[in-house]
């Protein structure tokens, strides 16, 4: 897959394309019906396949929403895009002042630039200042198929629906929506070494900003280490009874594994949130529900494995 950061002076000389519009945060089962369409759509005609997407989130930019993370940073999105075998993902830099196209300006400084064979769109996409540009202006120019409202407990499924359930715990809907564990990579940083003492040795990772919170607590998960899985029991928050951290980290103690990961990227997939975070009494205490948290979270894991 080429990645491509768009630029207004630069001509484009890429093959015909079959290509989709939108910001596709979350990668949900809706979004991946358009992506997988396009790409089955470009090799059947023999056609390369492409995304056009923006970064910033355009409602970050235009103050739709506070700048409050992503399901799915830029950099899993790349990689994500990369492993369904998509061609090409153009990226433009949305700035208040693409806010402000008017759509004819989009088609003509944007879309113009690309061998544009077919354009498959979410039912409800829209573009161009006040969101004038939708499926009956693109058609005025181009094929297009639209994909019709994907449901998902009697709404339209979405990015919003994945938001509210990670703020409630909820990573069984959210499985649901995205079709797969919500997932989060992260590097291995030193700890106080607190797990270690407490006999439950544990991999601690600074939540990147660039990712949307979810609910803290302690998960079950499973994580991917050099390519191979493990089972593990994850804390998301402050660590509130020993070491309290001024900013949320995700501390992971991996099943059967005594490996050393610093500097090591890992994958988190969050399974089920066991409990909130809680502050106890005593380190005692706190081994005791840690004791408690890994028989559960062995449980619900060797059921998902």
């Amino acid at each position: 897959m080429e990645v491509i950061k768009f630029s207004f002076d630069k001509e484009y000389k890429l093959p015909k394309l079959v290509i989709a519009l939108g910001q596709f945060d979350g990668i949900h089962l809706a979004h991946l019906k358009i992506i997988n369409k396009i790409i089955n759509e470009a090799k059947k005609s023999n056609n390369k396949s492409a995304i056009i997407t923006f970064y910033p989130h355009p409602d970050f930019v235009l103050g739709k929403r506070k700048e409050e993370g992503y399901l799915t940073p830029l950099e899993d999105k790349i990689e994500f895009f990369r492993n369904l075998q998509l061609d090409y993902l153009i990226i433009l830099n949305f700035t208040k002042e693409m806010g402000n196209m008017e759509p004819k300006d989009f088609e003509e400084k944007v879309l113009a630039k690309f061998k544009i064979e077919k354009i498959i769109i979410g039912f409800d996409y829209h573009y161009g200042k006040f969101g004038k540009g939708n499926v009956n202006t693109l058609k005025k120019l181009y094929k297009v198929s639209v994909i019709k409202k994907v449901l998902f407990e009697n709404e339209k499924m979405g990015s919003t629906q994945v938001r509210k359930y990670l703020l409630e715990g909820n990573t069984l809907k959210v499985k649901e929506i995205l079709g797969r564990y919500y997932n989060i990579f992260g590097v291995v940083q030193p700890g106080s070494k607190i797990g270690t003492a407490l006999g439950y040795k544990t991999a601690n990772i600074f939540i990147n900003n660039s990712y949307y919170d979810l609910m803290h607590g302690v998960y079950a998960v499973f994580v991917e280490v050099d390519n191979k899985k493990y089972f593990g029991v994850g804390n998301v928050g402050y660590n509130p009874t020993v070491n309290t951290q001024d900013k949320p980290r995700i501390e992971v103690h991996i099943l059967n594994f005594d490996e050393s990961l610093y500097g090591k990227t890992i994958s988190i997939d969050f399974v089920y949130h066991i409990r909130p975070e809680i502050k106890f009494s005593s380190k005692l205490e706190l081994q005791s529900q840690i004791k408690e948290d890994i028989i559960i979270a062995k449980r619900i894991l060797d059921k998902e494995a």
